[in-house]
């Protein structure tokens, strides 16, 4: 069998050899320029923002429940219908290309059967602090990795209500919780890229929370007692899909845990005195999905709206929360 020159294998390896490169360079070339992605609504952004620059993305959110989950995991009809409008607006801001600070702002107007509370009251705030571990490649699949401290702050009213039970919209818990994310870009066969991100969160029980008179806790008027908060988990996975430069798909899954919590204190009695209070409340949990869809108008301008719903829980109320937002970069 006759072999072919050594020239022509010189250039059958030459051009073989320079496919590969213009391959891996096209590979290397990809970039985020022209793809927008708002974040899906539960999970925070681990890549943090650029240094010098503003995120704000406030939210209209619509809750209502008509049921709850039991110990057993066991949907219950409640007697009757609650529900709230919210306002909810998260503010990021990059101290340097790694330091991302943000804060939640939070107000509600709640409804439970015909009742409503007297407007839109200011509920509790949250402060994160993050930092990047590993910032993301320019084509997005080396991924962000992130360290974040999250601080809530009692800002809205828990107890010592009058008139109008629905007034307080906050818990009066000081907590902490810690939380690890990760973000990365898997570029699909069509060329089109799926970002996805994850966050894990774990919190320490908190210090006990005093109670006074009537409560968000149930308790009523003369109480005077505290309320022990158990620890928290937390772990949220969400994915975009790019199908253009304006429009984005989205689905999200989170679960959360919260151990249980003890209500201790004295109470009146018929008699005109007082009975001791010990009452242990049970673990609770919850599964959510929230699919949405992103619409971008720019860069630096972009809308996205959903639904988080509850599908399985423990001790807990079932959901349905539709949630617009308008995600603003400067």
């Amino acid at each position: 069998m006759r072999h072919p020159p050594r020239s022509a294998v010189r250039v059958c390896l030459v051009l073989a050899l320079s496919a590969l490169a213009a391959v891996s360079a096209q590979a290397n070339e990809r970039t985020l320029d022209g793809v927008n992605f708002t974040g899906p609504l539960i999970t925070p952004n681990p890549a943090g923002m650029p240094a010098g620059h503003w995120y704000v993305e406030p939210y209209l959110v619509r809750v209502d429940s008509s049921s709850s989950f039991d110990h057993n995991g066991d949907r219950q009809r409640s007697s009757e219908r609650s529900g709230a409008w919210a306002m909810v607006v998260p503010i990021a801001y990059g101290f340097s290309e790694r330091v991302t600070g943000q804060v939640n702002l939070s107000a509600s107007r709640a409804e439970s059967g015909n009742a409503r509370s007297r407007g839109f009251r200011a509920g509790d705030t949250t402060a994160r602090l993050q930092y990047l571990l590993q910032a993301p490649s320019a084509d997005g699949t080396t991924p962000a990795v992130s360290i974040a401290l999250v601080q809530r702050f009692s800002t809205g009213s828990h107890d010592r209500i009058t008139g109008n039970p629905l007034d307080a919209q906050g818990d009066g818990v000081q907590r902490t919780v810690a939380a690890l994310a990760v973000q990365q870009v898997l570029w699909l066969g069509n060329d089109r890229p799926l970002r996805w991100r994850a966050q894990f969160s774990a919190g320490p029980a908190p210090s006990r929370t005093a109670i006074s008179g009537t409560s968000v806790y149930g308790t009523e008027d003369g109480f005077q007692g505290h309320i022990a908060r158990g620890s928290v988990l937390g772990l949220s996975v969400g994915a975009e899909y790019s199908f253009n430069e304006r429009w984005v798909g989205v689905m999200e899954v989170a679960a959360s845990r919260e151990t249980g919590q003890r209500l201790t204190g004295f109470a009146p009695d018929a008699a005109g005195g007082v009975r001791p209070i010990n009452e242990h409340r049970p673990a609770s949990r919850n599964l959510t999905f929230a699919p949405a869809v992103e619409y971008h108008f720019s860069p630096s301008l972009g809308l996205i709206a959903g639904v988080e719903f509850t599908v399985a829980g423990r001790n807990t109320g079932r959901i349905i929360s539709p949630q617009v937002a308008l995600g603003m970069f400067f």
